[in-house]
């Protein structure tokens, strides 16, 4: 066995919420990280951190500005999950995801240091917030940009020292463990705003709206919209990308005017034209091509199918689907079943997938031709069979889907 599978071993040793359907709510608290951090003395300190919660794109504006961040100079650090292939991707140092050999070196660090004080009850992701807090620190970051994992509220991330804040648009998702109703998942979302400091905000719907603007008053924070700058160049697809870019270079300015970073605004047009992201409407092309998007909640799937028809009108789609049992694929299967003639469903490996059984019933009546497929290998393989050169075959519903479809894409 490898050193970075020993290391991967311990990780996967912790308990991982992101597998779990329906943790009990009495796991979610932030002591545990906080008492990490105390445990590691505080790596997370020193270091500008934002924090980008949100429902929609808050991966891609995260993203976004750190590529700002990273073409103006600085040493920039970026973290986000879940991960496509491998867990190293969820820890960007400067541009890149981290080595093995370093995630690996962290990972027995954490280990060691865990077993000489005899405390082992954490999770998964909190051992990976406390890990990139500990790479960053040892790589000199000098500014690090975090994507909340869910919530808010009682995400591990909210432990960090944000000096300034991003909120996407705020839509339905993970419902079971925000609530029922736009308020209030929105106050769990908003719970990231640090007092007195600056938060940039989509424009939202009223509900949302409502419940950010209380939490702003309540802490005094500066509040900003979107920056529409002309003469940006986006080249990751999806019309949804524009509003990502608008708040990452909002921020941008925000760091630029308020706490003197070095950005300019060619750093900041490189950096919204960054296109290295991947699983996000990422095409390859081929004889068919094949679109994958990790669209999971049902205003994603419909900026997806927006998306599609516009970019390819002509072609002949295939759809592949599978979703988590918390996702709503009740009302994202409708959404799709207008636009393809051919579904395509499996489950990935992730113990939340949604049987096959079960998204076969919920689709019944929205495809004219429905299969399934015993993976998302499986239901490649089927689709390339069915499609002409000139089709487009598109895989989504969920992270885990895409991350077993992208290795065979590129083969």
């Amino acid at each position: 066995m490898t050193k970075y599978q020993r290391s991967l071993s311990f990780l996967n040793s912790f308990l991982n919420l992101e597998q779990v359907a329906k943790p009990h709510s009495r796991i979610w608290n932030l002591k545990r990280m906080r008492e990490l951090f105390e445990i590691f003395g505080h790596p997370e300190k020193g270091i500008f951190t934002v924090l980008v919660g949100g429902t929609k794109g808050k991966g891609s504006t995260a993203y976004f500005l750190s590529e700002i961040l990273r073409r103006s100079g600085l040493r920039v650090g970026f973290y986000h999950s879940p991960h496509l292939e491998s867990p190293t991707e969820r820890i960007w140092v400067h541009g890149s995801p981290v080595s093995r050999e370093d995630f690996s070196r962290g990972l027995f660090r954490i280990q060691r240091r865990l077993r000489e004080v005899k405390k082992k009850s954490f999770t998964y992701f909190e051992i990976m917030t406390l890990l990139a807090a500990l790479l960053f620190k040892e790589k000199g970051i000098k500014a690090a940009v975090y994507e909340v994992g869910m919530g808010g509220r009682l995400d591990a991330t909210n432990t960090l020292p944000a000096k300034l804040v991003i909120l996407t648009p705020i839509h339905y998702d993970h419902e079971a463990y925000l609530g029922y109703t736009l308020d209030k998942i929105a106050r769990e979302k908003a719970a990231i705003l640090r007092m007195g400091r600056d938060v940039v905000t989509a424009l939202q719907l009223p509900e949302a709206r409502r419940e950010i603007q209380k939490v702003a008053r309540r802490r005094r924070c500066p509040v900003w919209s979107p920056w529409a700058v002309k003469g940006i160049r986006l080249k990751l697809l999806g019309d949804f990308q524009e509003l990502n870019a608008h708040l990452a270079l909002r921020a941008a300015s925000i760091l630029r005017d308020r706490y003197h970073f070095p950005v300019s605004r060619e750093a900041m047009l490189a950096g919204v034209g960054s296109n290295h992201w991947p699983g996000r409407m990422e095409l390859f092309k081929g004889r068919p091509s094949v679109l994958l998007d990790g669209a999971h909640n049902p205003k994603s799937i419909e900026a997806l199918v927006r998306n599609v028809q516009k970019l390819f009108p002509r072609k002949r789609k295939i759809l592949i689907f599978g979703t988590s049992r918390d996702k709503r694929s009740d009302r994202m299967l409708p959404v799709l079943g207008k636009v393809f003639d051919t579904c395509i469903l499996t489950q990935s490996q992730s113990n939340r997938a949604q049987s096959t059984a079960a998204l076969l019933s919920e689709a019944k009546g929205h495809f004219p031709v429905l299969l399934p497929a015993v993976s998302p290998r499986e239901a490649l393989i089927l689709a390339r069979k069915m499609a002409r050169p000139e089709d487009l075959i598109v895989g989504t519903g969920s992270f885990y889907l895409i991350g077993e479809l992208r290795s065979p894409c590129r083969t």
